[in-house]
C-alpha cells in the first residue's frame, strides 16, 4: 500500500489589518424649538397644524397683496395633527388641510414659535381662513369647514351709484358680496358637515366683523363664517 507523505508548508505571518469604518457622510438632523435643541421633530396634536410663516411682506412674489384688518399672515403647512376627537361622542373630526399647502390666517390666531431657526405658528385648522396650492388665484383658493369666500360688491356706506358716505362707527351696516367659494360646512359632533345655505354665484349681505380680507389678482375678497351671512338673492 502506498504511503501518504505529509508536507508542511510554512507561510509568512501577516498582521491582521482591520478595515477602517467609513464615517457616514449623512449628518444627523438637529431640531430646535425657541433655540432649545430637542430630540426629534415637533409633532402637532389634535387639530393643530404646524405652519412655516412667510417672510413679512405686503406683496407676494406673484404680485398678490395679502392683508386683513388684523394684518393676516400666510405660510406653508409643515405637518398636520391627527384630528380632534369630539369631547362628547369621541368621533375624530378630520383636518381639511394637508402638508405643503399654503394658508392664510388672522394675525392674532395661533401660537408663535421659532422652530429650527425659522418663524412658525401652531394653528387650529378652524383658524385657517384660506388654503391654496401654487399661486393664489380665485381658481386655486378654497375655504374649509363653515367658511365662505366672497367677492366684495359694496362696502359699508357705499350707495348703489358708488357714492361713499362715511358710516357712523356705532352703526352695524351690512356689506354686500358675491359667493365665490364655500366650505363643506361646520362639522357636527358626529363629524358630519352641515351644509351652508348659500351657493356659488349668490349675492349676500353680511356683517362686517370677524372677516379676513384678501386681494387676489386686484379684486377684493373677504373670508367669513357662513353664520354671519344674513340674506341672499340671485343676480338679475
Amino acid at each position: 500500500m502506498a504511503m501518504l507523505t505529509m508536507v508542511a508548508i510554512s507561510l509568512p505571518a501577516v498582521a491582521f489589518q482591520p478595515t477602517p469604518l467609513r464615517r457616514s457622510t449623512v449628518a444627523m438632523a438637529s431640531y430646535t424649538i425657541d433655540q432649545t435643541v430637542v430630540d426629534g421633530p415637533l409633532v402637532p396634536l389634535t387639530n393643530y397644524v404646524l405652519v412655516e410663516v412667510d417672510a413679512a411682506r405686503s406683496t407676494t412674489s406673484g404680485g398678490i397683496v395679502l392683508g386683513t384688518k388684523e394684518k393676516a399672515q400666510s405660510g406653508t403647512i409643515v405637518s398636520v395633527g391627527p384630528g380632534k376627537g369630539h369631547k362628547e361622542t369621541g368621533v375624530k373630526l378630520p383636518i381639511a388641510v394637508k402638508e405643503g399647502e399654503h394658508v392664510l390666517w388672522g394675525r392674532y390666531n395661533g401660537a408663535e414659535l421659532k422652530y429650527c431657526g425659522k418663524a412658525h405658528t401652531l394653528l387650529r385648522d378652524d383658524d385657517i381662513a384660506l388654503v391654496w396650492d401654487g399661486d393664489l388665484t380665485a381658481a386655486t383658493a378654497r375655504v374649509v369647514h363653515g367658511n365662505v369666500l366672497l367677492k366684495v360688491i359694496r362696502q359699508p356706506g357705499e350707495t348703489a351709484s358708488g357714492l361713499v358716505i362715511a358710516p357712523n362707527p356705532e352703526d352695524d351696516i351690512p356689506v354686500e358680496g358675491e359667493v365665490v367659494k364655500k366650505g363643506e360646512g361646520a362639522l357636527t359632533r358626529d363629524g358630519v358637515p352641515v351644509p351652508i345655505g348659500v351657493e356659488v354665484g349668490d349675492c349676500v349681505k353680511f356683517r362686517d366683523y370677524d372677516t379676513t380680507e384678501v386681494s387676489i389678482e386686484g379684486q377684493d375678497y373677504v373670508v367669513i363664517s357662513g353664520a354671519h351671512i344674513i340674506c341672499k338673492w340671485q343676480k338679475a
